[in-house]
């Protein structure tokens, strides 16, 4: 086992991961779903946590034991994953506060037992990929594992370059949400209206300007949150779930024609 090996696992089981949370939202809202925090099609978090079960829980046959360490383990993960998320973006990509059990709304019960039972499972699937990364001769394995490192550099970096520019968007729209706001308390009885038109206005232009990985992020993720631009974020997400319904009818209407 060398650092390649541990590497090309970790794209792997990143796959697995991307793979099972996205087909569960996908069945959910009947329509594809990339659950991915990057573009591409992997979840870091479940490649770090798988290399972790493997490391940390290697050599323990008792099941209830791997399913403690499994469970801690994910929560653990998790847990800083969504800290540190939030303190560089600002924002929360998950939130488990409607779920009992939880702590801050970042971990949860069920998913300390999901993640314990995979952590169960994990030395007979990691038998499999195992068996089937070593059939690959030593030197595909490393040029395939670069290949993809590139790949996933490249990805990290634009996903974070549109993250940054996403909290730009919604700063500059918070300001002007609080500009015409506070202009508008001095005719709150009488300038309801005008109010409502100037904010429709300036949503519509900061709607035009989202990038395809900023609409697929507030897609993707329904619980994804602004920490710091809340009403920003809701009303472009309002507005960007009505242009997409106002595309649907129009073109069922031209199907109709």
């Amino acid at each position: 086992m060398t650092f390649w090996d541990i590497l090309l696992w970790f794209y792997i089981y990143s796959f697995v991961g991307w793979f099972y949370e996205s087909m569960l939202y996908t069945i959910d809202q009947k329509k594809f779903v990339n659950r991915g925090f990057l573009n591409g099609p992997y979840c870091p978090i479940y490649g770090s946590g798988a290399i972790l079960f493997i490391l940390a829980t290697n050599g323990i046959d008792n099941i209830f034991l791997r399913l403690i360490a499994g469970g801690v383990i994910a929560c653990v993960l998790e847990y800083i994953t969504s800290y540190v998320l939030e303190k560089l973006f600002h924002a929360r990509w998950w939130d488990y506060t409607p779920r009992k059990f939880n702590i801050r709304g970042r971990i949860c019960l069920a998913g300390f037992l999901v993640f314990g039972a995979f952590a169960v499972l994990m030395p007979w699937v990691h038998q499999f990929i195992s068996g089937a990364t070593f059939a690959i001769p030593e030197i595909w394995r490393i040029i395939i594992t670069i290949a993809i490192t590139i790949g996933f550099v490249i990805d990290l970096y634009i996903t974070n370059t549109g993250l940054v520019r996403f909290n730009k968007v919604l700063k500059e729209y918070q300001k002007a949400i609080d500009r015409h706001y506070l202009h508008a308390l001095e005719f709150i009885r009488h300038s309801r209206r005008t109010f409502e038109m100037r904010i429709e206005g300036r949503r519509k232009h900061f709607e035009n300007v989202l990038s395809f990985q900023q609409r697929r992020t507030i897609e993707s993720f329904p619980h994804f949150i602004s920490t710091r631009y809340e009403d920003a974020l809701e009303r472009l997400r309002k507005l960007n779930a009505d242009t997409r319904k106002d595309n649907k009818t129009q073109a069922k209407t031209k199907k109709k024609k």
